[in-house]
């Protein structure tokens, strides 16, 4: 499948549509939670205090979902300086202590925090537990194993190895910086792709090793449950793949090679292979049924302007057991009454 170039894209602001995989996989979870994370702004004349309160709930984190941010937070910082050569078992002693004093303070901020402070977003961090008024206080140093563990992990396997010698033989080695982000680098240039002109589409590794012109490994750390893909790689590393190619101008595999993985931190598993111009295909024709599925929830489904349709039509999940740990539950059901 090939591609010729069309006509520039249109600059786009803010508010046009995005299409990312967090964003896909929140829309097939609940079509209502999707509205509330991204469109809370169409609120803000029918019902003003709803949609205080739902950008508040916005930035909640279960506790899995905090010990899986600072356990890239932490693989973060020893990578970095693993890659300065500073690594030695006071360093990473050091490293952990940090984390921990890190996880404490959250914990404690977000413990004794105001929750109906709505005014209040500088500091934007929230335990779901913590606001829906669980006692949790035996989960944190839990936690802040968990964390030490999946990175003990790490140090444990081949992989820690095997980035070392990245650092030293391949051309080129990106890793990632969890704790600021660069959304802008994140954005891949689909202006190759026609119909994604008008569309954000966000995506960026872990980790991404050049090794020449036509060599590639792309790695995605993961912490949460495991995956286990038959015959297939993730969506996550072929959209990786295709933003690759994108900088080149191409969609063709064709005298490329690009080795792809996702490496789940508690066990060190990793699931992937050598992408094929099928997986390519496969991901393009995905992401625009995705962002057609999105642009049905837009008036005149428009990408551009972005506007969310009425936000009743956002129909809500049918499976009670995943309204019981949302954290939209409070604003949802004040939104059906």
């Amino acid at each position: 499948m090939s591609y010729t170039n069309f006509r520039p894209q249109q600059k786009r602001t803010k508010k046009t549509l995005s299409r990312s995989n967090t964003r896909i996989a929140l829309l097939e979870h609940c079509e209502r939670k999707y509205f509330f994370n991204y469109y809370t702004f169409a609120l803000r004349n029918q019902n003003p205090e709803l949609r205080s309160e739902a950008q508040v709930l916005k930035w909640l984190k279960s506790i899995e979902m905090w010990i899986g941010e600072k356990s890239h937070f932490l693989l973060s910082d020893y990578l970095h300086a693993l890659r300065k050569w500073e690594i030695t078992d006071e360093k990473i002693s050091e490293l952990k202590e940090k984390m921990r004093d890190e996880m404490k303070a959250d914990f404690e901020f977000s413990k004794e925090r105001d929750y109906n402070d709505r005014e209040d977003f500088f500091w934007k961090f929230w335990l779901l537990e913590h606001f829906y008024g669980e006692n949790v206080d035996d989960q944190l140093e839990i936690a802040v194993e968990k964390v030490f563990w999946n990175l003990d992990r790490f140090i444990a396997s081949p992989w820690n190895q095997k980035v070392q010698d990245y650092f030293y033989s391949a051309k080129f080695v990106y890793l990632e910086h969890p704790r600021t982000p660069d959304f802008d680098s994140m954005k891949v240039d689909a202006s190759r792709l026609p119909w994604m002109r008008d569309v954000s589409i966000m995506a960026w590794p872990d980790l991404w090793v050049t090794f020449s012109d036509t060599d590639y490994l792309i790695v995605d750390w993961k912490s949460g449950k495991e995956e286990v893909l038959d015959n297939e790689v993730s969506d996550q590393l072929k959209l990786y793949a295709l933003k690759m190619l994108l900088k080149k101008w191409i969609t063709s595999l064709d005298g490329i090679k690009i080795e792809a993985y996702e490496v789940y931190l508690n066990s060190m598993n990793s699931y992937g292979w050598i992408l094929k111009q099928g997986d390519i295909d496969g991901i393009i024709e995905k992401i625009q049924h995705d962002v057609e599925d999105q642009k049905q929830l837009l008036v005149d489904q428009d990408p551009y302007k972005n506007e969310p349709v009425d936000p009743m039509m956002f129909r809500k999940t049918t499976s009670s057991k995943k309204c019981e740990t949302c954290a939209f539950r409070s604003v949802c059901e004040k939104f059906q009454s």
